[in-house]
């Protein structure tokens, strides 16, 4: 006698990279046949009740929260739901009722406390001091409590779950931004042989991820012989040498295409917790120049595959780059030890493997 596979819940906010994990997630769930994945994608910007209260659409945290709760019990209402996965974990304060009914796992890149460095980047008051941050600790170790497991983007935030929320090791597994190795994979036949060493940067954000130094640089480098391009949400009036690229969608062929051809990856960013565009470019080949802020630092071998700078040292930066784009042949060997660790750690499909085996093992379906 046959028995059918569990259905799991996935509710995933669609803000900023999230949505690149909700992308990858599913094409890694199609080729599946061992669960039956119920996707609830929490629009940030869904016109709904939610939108219509003054006191709730100035707060993404609560009407995300009240979407996914909504979402949670209209999917338990319509199939058989014997386990969930939230993401991120603001998503999920407000679902405790759910979670302790159906056995659910929290997703996330960011702890509140791991969140301090873009307060102070965007010159925000910290949230995680006084009465403030005594009653948010208090409702992340609540909502943390309730879930039978964690999904951590990096060491870096497994870590303040452990020593500042209270989660045993035990219920963490961490999965590193993955990205689908067989899409994302090198070209050489597809690179152009003109000598010019080719630079990309990819961050919506110009300047917390980095690109007003990496800008700095093109104007003032007396190197000659390279290329940047700049993937980012507006476009603007760039330097010689740089190339500005808007509505690049993730996953796109145009976006590969740019990864393909280049030879050197460079994120300078000033806060972040982990990058998907990271482990792409990984994947793609590329040496990768980027800062150790949050988890960032974890996915690139410092000398190996790439180079660690200084957050915000414009003169490491500098030093890096103008090194770099002179020796061709080292970032040839960065960027074959960068697709070798991308294989290794990064594959999509070994990540959902693993991940699925601790959701399945945690929650008991």
């Amino acid at each position: 006698m046959s028995t059918s596979p569990p259905c799991i819940a996935f509710a995933i906010e669609t803000t900023l990279g999230n949505a690149v994990f909700l992308q990858n997630l599913k094409n890694a769930m199609a080729r599946r046949n061992d669960i039956l994945p119920v996707w609830l994608p929490i629009d940030e910007h869904a016109d709904d009740l939610w939108e219509q209260l003054p006191l709730v659409r100035s707060r993404l945290s609560l009407r995300g929260g009240l979407r996914t709760r909504a979402a949670l019990r209209r999917a338990v209402a319509q199939v058989p739901v014997r386990a969930a996965v939230v993401h991120t974990q603001r998503m999920a304060h407000l679902a405790h009722d759910f979670m302790s009914r159906v056995p659910s796992v929290i997703s996330t890149d960011a702890t509140p406390s791991g969140l301090e460095d873009y307060l102070r980047y965007y010159g925000l008051r910290s949230q995680h001091a006084g009465w403030v941050g005594r009653a948010k600790n208090a409702l992340h170790r609540r909502t943390y409590a309730v879930a039978k497991g964690m999904l951590s983007f990096s060491e870096f935030t497994k870590g303040s779950l452990v020593k500042e929320y209270g989660v045993p090791d035990a219920r963490i597994h961490v999965v590193w931004p993955s990205v689908d190795t067989g899409l994302w994979c090198p070209k050489p036949e597809g690179k152009p042989r003109d000598g010019v060493v080719r630079l990309l940067f990819v961050g919506g954000d110009l300047g917390r991820k980095g690109g007003e130094l990496l800008l700095r640089w093109a104007r003032e480098t007396r190197l000659r012989g390279w290329q940047l391009d700049l993937v980012t949400s507006t476009t603007f009036e760039a330097p010689p040498g740089v190339r500005v690229h808007v509505g690049v969608q993730p996953n796109s062929p145009e976006l590969i295409g740019l990864a393909q051809a280049a030879d050197l990856f460079v994120l300078p960013t000033m806060a972040d917790m982990s990058s998907w565009a990271i482990a792409e470019a990984k994947a793609a080949g590329l040496a990768v120049v980027t800062t150790p802020t949050g988890g960032v630092g974890e996915l690139v071998r410092d000398g190996v595959d790439g180079q660690l700078v200084p957050v915000g040292d414009y003169a490491a930066l500098a030093s890096t780059l103008d090194t770099l784009v002179a020796s061709p042949d080292t970032l040839r060997a960065m960027g074959q030890e960068a697709r070798r660790m991308a294989v290794e750690r990064m594959d999509l499909h070994t990540m959902c493997d693993r991940m699925l085996a601790f959701i399945r093992g945690v929650t008991g379906v």
